[in-house]
């Protein structure tokens, strides 16, 4: 089974976003773990560790298609380490001010 075509954040990317995230936890607009994620609703970016199994990667993308947008984290430790849930695998972000922000910083990075 081919792992899914999803765009990669490299460590430089997590470690920018990781202080981002970390506030989300406090905020409660992030969504850590699988099973959390599965439940959400409403979500705007879905981050997921390279460590998943392929068919859990391919059910994540899948959620492009209600608009989340779905990235790839070479280095999931460094996206986890401002919040402390280095157990965690995949990291959502629900629509609202924290996703604009990231959604500006993720553009900044393009250029």
């Amino acid at each position: 089974m081919l792992e899914p075509e999803l765009p990669t954040l490299d460590l430089v990317q997590a470690q920018a976003l990781s202080p981002l995230l970390g506030i989300g936890c406090r905020s409660g607009d992030t969504v850590i773990g699988l099973s959390s994620v599965r439940r959400a609703g409403k979500l705007a970016f879905v981050f997921a560790s390279g460590d998943l199994a392929v068919r859990t990667l391919r059910e994540l993308a899948g959620l492009a298609a209600r608009g989340v947008r779905v990235y790839l984290v070479e280095d999931f430790s460094a996206l986890t380490k401002s919040f402390g849930r280095a157990d965690a695998q995949v990291v959502a972000v629900a629509r609202g001010d924290l996703a604009k922000g990231l959604a500006k910083r993720l553009k900044g990075d393009k250029k």
